[in-house]
């Protein structure tokens, strides 16, 4: 087994006499347990784990088994936030924080660089307005390029650019000699766009920051209309009525000046409410979502996967579960 082929050389990288064994019942549920020094624990492994990818793991912590995460590389941000919610990690180059009961290790050497270069027209701007797209409706692979620019709002030439990196890079394939092509690998390819659409994307479109007026200040009547609509911990407590709501995001194609006289907003560079314009073309309510004035889940996924709050992460699991997991 190639996992079991990883573990192992990661391990032997920290030279210290650690025997692991896999604990093979032909089951696909056991395919990641092992032994390690004779304690029984659940190791994941990745090609690289990002903030976001690591915030995700918190959700996965099993009760009954400690988690490990082995991976090629790990960012330094990440390995602080697995470290600080006391998931175990092992990277290829012999850094390891490993809290288990019979194996207590913790090397940082500063040593670990990405395997490969971090450039891909994957990781563009246009890009992951491309791809929001795609895992949103994964049919829209065959879609036009002509059509995938126009609801993506991005030229023709970047849709291209797109495209071909998603085939270069394995998370498009042919799928038939009539040249359809089908999207694969779309949890991995999620965990890169949660990254583009936090660090790219929002930036790019923010309108700015406001808070909301004495006068107005009941979040769940007072913008209840399709041209402003509500992403992040509102989004997500009107869904699930699982959170409390204390950072606001939203997003409209109100100009500023209306966002002061229609929606009755103050704009505060320390308030609340952060305002974006959208960077999809809004048409219709969003179908999988029984509520008319919120986004598409996976922004909500998106933004409360990168706030490290960890109850925003626990109800960002549920919405995955719910309305993302089946389209992956």
């Amino acid at each position: 087994m190639l996992n079991s082929i990883y573990i192992q050389e990661f391990f032997d990288a920290l030279n210290f006499g650690i025997e692991i064994i896999h604990q093979n019942n032909n089951t696909k549920n056991d395919d990641h347990i092992y032994t390690i020094n004779n304690e029984t624990v659940l190791i994941e492994v990745k090609n690289e784990v990002r903030p976001q990818s690591a915030t995700s793991f918190i959700c996965q912590k099993n009760k009954k088994l400690p988690l490990l995460i082995a991976s090629k590389y790990i960012t330094p941000k990440a390995k602080y936030i697995l470290k600080e919610n006391n998931i175990n990690y092992i990277d290829s180059f012999g850094n390891a924080f490993i809290h288990l009961k019979n194996l207590k290790i913790f090397i940082e050497q500063g040593n670990a660089k990405p395997a490969v270069s971090n450039y891909s027209n994957i990781l563009t701007q246009a890009s992951a307005q491309v791809i929001f797209q795609l895992l949103k409706d994964p049919s829209q692979i065959n879609k036009t390029q002509r059509y995938l620019a126009q609801i993506s709002k991005v030229s023709l030439g970047s849709v291209s650019k797109c495209i071909k990196a998603l085939l270069d890079e394995g998370f498009v394939v042919k799928w038939n000699k009539d040249k359809k092509y089908q999207l694969v690998r779309r949890k991995e390819l999620l965990e890169k766009w949660v990254a583009l659409c936090n660090e790219k994307i929002l930036p790019a479109y923010k309108i700015g920051r406001f808070t909301f007026s004495k006068q107005h200040n009941n979040w769940e009547t007072q913008l209840n209309n399709n041209e402003a609509l509500w992403s992040g911990e509102p989004a997500a407590s009107l869904i699930t009525k699982y959170l409390n709501p204390e950072q606001f995001s939203l997003f409209t194609v109100k100009t500023k000046q209306e966002i002061i006289t229609q929606l009755k907003l103050v704009p505060d560079i320390n308030g609340e409410i952060t305002i974006y314009a959208p960077f999809w073309i809004i048409s219709k309510p969003i179908e999988r979502v029984n509520i008319q004035n919120v986004v598409d889940p996976l922004i909500i996924y998106a933004e409360l996967i990168y706030s490290n709050n960890n109850r925003n992460i626990e109800t960002a699991q549920i919405l995955f579960n719910e309305y993302i997991k089946p389209n992956l």
